[in-house]
């Protein structure tokens, strides 16, 4: 009776390993990379392309890498000089004023417009030599001296808010997340952003995530539009597969989930999105709304069911939470 328990126990042993195995794959987030978007974090697919337009302070910021001290400050001085040389309507040209802050932090002031005299267009010239990053904020103010004695104390107060992060750095201090930066203030201001994501292998399959803080969440209703690129006339009909409330830590949101078969080679098109109106005024619970669509006119689908697009949208929804620090 020993004999044949020590004989089937290998078999036995190695037949559990295999149960076990995939398993264990199904729980980790070893083909996910976790990323940093504003001040939250969300995982997605190993290789996913994510292009994303942030705004601080009311200003939007573009991120520059591999630049040397005399390319900034060349990009400044073409800057100024294409101002210095483009004429203003009422008489004298684009540029008003030129701010040092520091020799790394320069502050250009323009007119808003070529034959407009009541807003002024700031563009800050923050860089970082050491990482040879260079960060342009650029933002409208008010075209009066007391707007202006404003716009240059925040212009100059951010100036030690901002320190280098590297491309998959998940910081430990509190801030907002930029494209290689982040914000270190917890002051409410206005902050946005729009990341839009490409994941790999899924051709068709685009996710998209917004977020801002507001008082007010604008035109974002409750309105349940025709999935993206789609009209009545090339579809048989839409079905709704989840329409629930659906909450990510404290931010309580909504969660509507819809999938169309195309009458053209019954091509299935989803159209999901989870969306919160945050909390008045909150740095940490912003509005937020987060969409995956697949595009109509791919030649390889995404997805051949709704149990695939389902697991996809559940990773990536269940993974958004709050940075914590």
């Amino acid at each position: 009776m020993n004999k044949i328990i020590y004989t089937w126990f290998p078999t036995i042993f190695a037949w559990m390993l295999g149960i076990s195995q995939p398993n264990a794959q199904s729980t980790t987030h070893t083909d996910f990379d976790t990323w940093c978007l504003g001040r939250y974090l969300i995982d997605l697919p190993k290789g996913t392309k994510v292009e994303v337009e942030y705004m601080t302070k009311g200003s939007k910021v573009k991120t520059l890498t591999g630049i040397s001290y005399a390319q900034f400050v060349d990009t400044v001085a073409a800057r100024r000089q294409e101002l210095n040389e483009t004429p203003h309507h009422k008489g004298g040209f684009m540029l008003v004023d030129t701010d040092t802050i520091t020799q790394d932090c320069i502050t250009v002031v323009s007119w808003g417009s070529e034959a407009g005299r009541r807003v002024y267009n700031y563009e800050t010239f923050q860089y970082m030599e050491e990482h040879q990053a260079l960060y342009i904020f650029t933002g409208r103010g008010s075209a009066d001296e007391e707007q202006r004695s404003k716009a240059a104390k925040v212009q100059r107060s951010s100036y030690g808010e901002l320190r280098y992060r590297a491309p998959m750095e998940i910081p430990t201090e509190a801030g907002f997340c930029i494209n290689e930066g982040l914000i270190m203030t917890s002051t409410p201001n206005r902050e946005e952003y729009t990341a839009v994501m490409r994941l790999p292998g899924y051709p068709d399959a685009v996710v998209a995530l917004e977020s801002y803080v507001t008082n007010n969440p604008g035109d974002f209703s409750n309105r349940r539009a025709v999935p993206f690129g789609l009209s009545v006339a090339n579809y048989f009909h839409t079905k709704t597969l989840r329409n629930r409330s659906h909450s990510i830590g404290k931010a309580n949101g909504q969660e509507y989930l819809t999938r169309s078969r195309m009458k053209k080679r019954g091509k299935l098109i989803y159209h999901f999105e989870w969306k919160t109106y945050g909390i008045k005024g909150s740095l940490n619970h912003p509005y937020m709304r987060l969409t995956l669509r697949t595009e109509d006119g791919s030649a390889h689908p995404s997805f051949t069911n709704d149990k695939e697009a389902l697991k996809l949208w559940e990773h990536i929804l269940n993974s958004l939470r709050l940075r914590q620090y």
